[in-house]
């Protein structure tokens, strides 16, 4: 069975920046393991977990988002979550991989509470996507160790470009469907 994974993008307008992501940068240590956290110091999707078999991606992402950022931010959060818009759907023989995103009022953060193991939160501006490195190019243990790059998973780097493409033209393209890797 294919491993499945949900995402939560939070977009945000900063006064005087204007539009951004919010990336969560990956800690150093994973307090829950009791050891290093892997691929450290790269970004993520502002929540991402994996789901629990027979978990629905709603359900999942509803724990993760209280888990990763605490219940008040939830709670104020999840009372919108019809504004939430599926901007990708990954599909492979090994994966599936669905990304929503949302946009809320910046006075929403004071809300946040990132989880121990959580490294920091980072801001991406539209015109900086094409900056982010593919972190396959780093080593897992190793992670990132410049802290001027942003570096995320490739699908990842897709899901936030397609958000942004939603937030600032209006609409998503077209409605996404699961994509299907091609074979190499």
């Amino acid at each position: 069975m294919a491993e499945r994974s949900v995402g939560l993008i939070i977009f945000t307008e900063i006064p005087d920046i204007g539009l951004v992501a919010v990336l969560i940068e990956r800690g150093w240590y994973n307090f829950e393991k009791i050891g290093p956290e892997s691929w450290s110091g790269a970004c993520q999707v502002t929540v991402h977990g994996k789901l629990e078999e027979g978990e629905s991606f709603l359900t999942a992402l509803r724990y993760e988002v209280e888990e990763e950022l605490g219940s008040r931010f939830f709670n104020r959060l999840w009372d919108r979550r019809e504004e939430m818009v599926e901007v990708f759907h990954l599909l492979t023989e090994n994966k599936e991989v669905v990304t929503f995103a949302i946009k809320i009022d910046f006075n929403m953060f004071n809300l946040i509470r990132l989880h121990a193991s959580s490294g920091a939160i980072r801001f991406l501006r539209p015109c900086e996507i094409s900056f982010v490195h593919d972190l396959t190019d780093y080593q897992k243990k190793g992670g990132v160790l410049d802290r001027s790059v942003i570096a995320m998973f490739p699908d990842e780097t897709e899901a936030v470009k397609r958000a942004f493409k939603h937030f600032l033209e209006g609409k998503l393209a077209d409605s996404p469907q699961p994509e299907k890797e091609e074979k190499r």
